[in-house]
């Protein structure tokens, strides 16, 4: 008959499969026998082998409770926990710990020594600055967590650890500067992760999804940044940050859409070169998603307000394209959105050699061939240099611009104005946890437009965003 502790020690096993890579090592522990449960890639074995393993092998006497025992012999780097079930005990083993079952004891202890490999902090590949900080945030949790602590040094930041996914048990990190964010912001936040009902969370956007108002939108609804500065600024100005393990993305809420404008080294630079990036930004994004269109709607409809000179050009450059102007377009704009693809998939340095051959070599034959016409291609050129102006808009605005080419080739201009309209209606009803997408232009909320199109310093800006749900307004006195 078996006794508890082989019962106990056969049920901790017994969760994994038969075939599974947990590790059971059986020993003698001050005269009680004791077995240990871990994964091999999980565990630092320096630390296992000496401050762990050999001190309980050679622990003289085992005396209730036996938790003080364990602590006076070992030398543990993470304080020691105890679980009552196998069922928890498997699952703390599954995270990288370790789980020691002892005959006679009451509970299950629980070892923390991971060590297992990760990447290292550098630059974001994507985010790139001139001036400012260069770390990253990386895939683990606790780097990230470290990252954040480093720049916000107070107990104020709190951390709320979540799961989620049926299988892979994600852990989920709400952060907040406790007093400063909206409670209800980050109330709701958090019962959003806790009704995931998934098996897997992979990838952060896999939670954005969960955490957007309306996740059909075809707008993103919730932030995403993978450097630490941002995070932290965002954070001071009251917003919620989640962090999810395996992803260098950290998500924000609420996002509005003019924080697609705002980059890091906006507070890194004087005021008028920031407020003059921040114009510039706002439009090469609106001239890559409307440019295209708008030519189309000229070329096939209202030709008559081209200048006489610019016509005679394109009419020179369009004879004897098979294809009409909408059709063209639409052919241009794949074949771009083809090589872009390609670029980003291929390795590193073919890829930059396809871009040269996509750009160069297959659009001049393309031209020379009469397939299409050079205003054309200057065209969508310029619309894609401006579209990756705007890096995060990059994914909404290279869909707008397709639509808006389809109506145009429809509708002429009255349908590209019309179009604008329905789209600024559609962004005024969105929302992000109470905070208005177009704010703090729609509604109009002047005290914000210090951090607007037109930057000012940050000595001026003396009380948070009034967009943002915050417990405290004061920044500074």
């Amino acid at each position: 008959m078996q006794s508890e502790y082989e019962k106990t020690a056969n049920a901790v096993q017994e969760v994994f499969p038969q075939e599974s890579d947990v590790l059971r090592m059986d020993f003698d522990m001050g005269g009680k026998s004791a077995a240990l449960f871990y994964l091999d890639g999980f565990v630092d074995k320096i630390a296992f082998e000496t401050c762990i393993l050999r001190p309980l092998k050679r622990c003289p006497e085992l005396t209730t409770p036996y938790a003080d025992a364990i602590n006076a012999v070992t030398a543990l780097t993470t304080p020691l926990k105890t679980v009552d079930s196998p069922k928890e005990a498997a699952q703390a083993v599954a995270e990288g710990d370790m789980a020691l079952v002892v005959d006679g004891a009451e509970g299950i202890f629980i070892f923390s020594e991971r060590a297992y490999q990760t990447r290292g902090i550098q630059e974001p590949p994507v985010t790139n600055v001139l001036r400012g900080p260069r770390e990253g945030f990386v895939e683990d949790v606790k780097v990230n967590m470290t990252l954040l602590r480093r720049r916000l040094k107070t107990p104020a930041l709190t951390f709320k650890k979540l799961f989620a996914g049926k299988y892979t048990d994600t852990p989920v990190m709400v952060c907040y500067l406790q007093g400063v964010a909206s409670e209800d912001v980050v109330a709701e936040v958090t019962e959003r992760i806790k009704g995931i009902n998934i098996d897997g969370i992979v990838e952060s956007s896999y939670v954005a999804r969960y955490l957007e108002d309306n996740y059909h939108s075809l707008f993103p609804q919730v932030g995403a940044s993978e450097k630490p500065d941002i995070i932290a600024a965002k954070l001071l100005e009251g917003r919620v940050a989640v962090i999810v393990d395996g992803s260098p993305m950290v998500l924000t809420v609420p996002f509005i859409l003019f924080e697609h404008f705002q980059a890091s080294e906006d507070y890194y630079v004087k005021s008028f070169r920031a407020s003059f990036i921040r114009l510039v930004r706002l439009a090469a994004l609106v001239l890559a998603i409307a440019l295209p269109g708008a030519y189309v709607a000229l070329q096939e409809y209202q030709y008559q307000m081209f200048p006489l000179k610019f016509l005679i050009s394109i009419m020179n450059s369009v004879y004897g394209i098979p294809f009409t102007p909408t059709l063209e377009m639409l052919c241009v704009l794949i074949i771009f959105e083809i090589l872009n693809e390609a670029g980003v998939r291929m390795p590193r340095y073919v890829g930059m050699a396809l871009s040269v051959v996509g750009a160069i070599v297959l659009g001049e034959t393309a031209v020379n061939a009469g397939l299409f016409s050079t205003p054309a291609i200057l065209v969508i050129a310029i619309s894609t240099i401006g579209l990756y102006c705007v890096p995060d808009a990059t994914d909404t605005g290279s869909i707008l611009r397709v639509l808006f080419v389809a109506i145009a080739g429809v509708a002429g201009l009255m349908g590209i104005i019309l179009a604008v309209l329905a789209l600024i209606a559609y962004l005024a009803d969105l929302r992000s946890y109470g905070t208005s997408y177009l704010a703090p232009f729609a509604p109009l909320i002047e005290h914000d437009w210090q951090d607007g199109l037109i930057k000012e310093s940050v000595r001026d800006m003396n009380e948070r965003p009034y967009s943002i749900p915050t417990f405290n307004r004061v920044r500074r006195r």
